[in-house]
């Protein structure tokens, strides 16, 4: 498949200690690619460089093919980048927030004005959208961040921690809008809510010091750990087609069908991904599973390697 990011020997340093070192990877177009790893693993850097924000020191950064530096105006457009910390301005009203997030990407009034108010509607941020975000909870000030994020439609997101603060319906809001641009967007996610992710995210990375220590499938991370796999899937409305599609998928041991929400207890991932394709997306609220701990198999990897 095309490849929306690459990077090649890429490494970055300050004051001569390496938060990066000789990094090699793709990310293909229209994957979910998760990033994890203890805290001071390089994740947020990595993020960073990824949104031509922050320059490697070394190796090459291409985005859709065209070289960082040298192409940062072009490719800047297509990307969405929501850092883990706040980006408003918090003496602004969220709604000039977002009007002056519109202009900077040249997004015409109608439009603005349409996307604005359907995202601003979809995350209940409607109370406080005329107020500044000096009185804003923690979760408003993320969600703000999040519409801005998302009002240019960027056919790349890079999201660090972009769960941090979210209220049950905010998260609910964003998982289903990431399960629903499966394919249609590339996605690069670093988070802690592993329960989440792990749902929908293509392929894992594990930071540590600045080096790859995993690089894979989460079928190939579970694969190590001998746990079954509860998964849960909340519909709209009701399941029977679902259901129906189901039955005779090896692997599955136990269903449980509690009104709206669909409990699956499986013999593994590769099992829960059969499950996962036979779900229509927009009919989905949320989908989680509970199976080993990956923060866990983080450790488990590191203290293998001796960290």
């Amino acid at each position: 498949m095309e490849a929306s990011i690459t990077l090649k020997n890429v490494s970055k340093h300050f004051n001569k200690k390496y938060v990066l070192s000789n990094l090699t990877l793709g990310v293909e177009k229209g994957s979910v690619f998760a990033i994890t790893g203890r805290s001071g693993a390089g994740k947020s850097t990595l993020l960073r460089i990824l949104s031509t924000l922050m320059t490697p020191d070394e190796g090459l950064l291409f985005i859709n093919e065209k070289e960082c530096p040298g192409n940062e105006a072009e490719v800047k457009r297509s990307i969405g980048y929501l850092p883990d910390h706040d980006i408003h301005d918090p003496w602004l009203t969220g709604w000039e927030n977002l009007q002056k997030t519109a202009r900077l990407w040249g997004i015409p009034e109608d439009k603005f004005d349409r996307r604005a108010k359907s995202l601003v509607s979809e995350y209940q941020l409607e109370d406080v959208i005329h107020e500044c975000p000096v009185v804003y909870s923690k979760g408003e000030k993320r969600i703000l961040d999040i519409i801005q994020v998302l009002l240019n439609d960027p056919e790349i997101l890079i999201l660090d921690e972009p769960f941090q603060g979210l209220d049950y319906h905010a998260t609910n809001v964003l998982n289903s809008y990431l399960i629903s641009q499966y394919r249609a967007k590339t996605i690069v996610i670093a988070s802690h809510e592993f329960s989440i992710i792990q749902t929908f995210a293509d392929r894992w990375i594990v930071l540590h010091q600045g080096k790859i220590r995993f690089d894979g499938t989460l079928e190939k991370m579970s694969s190590q750990v001998d746990v079954p796999v509860v998964g849960n899937i909340l519909f709209k409305q009701s399941n029977a087609e679902f259901l129906e599609s189901i039955k005779g998928i090896e692997g599955i041991t136990e269903i449980r069908n509690r009104r709206n929400t669909v409990e699956i207890i499986i013999s593994g991932f590769e099992c829960f991904n059969r499950v996962l394709k036979k779900v229509d997306y927009d009919s989905v609220i949320s989908i989680g599973c509970n199976a080993f701990r990956i923060d866990e198999f983080i450790n488990q990897i590191l203290s293998d390697e001796g960290f």
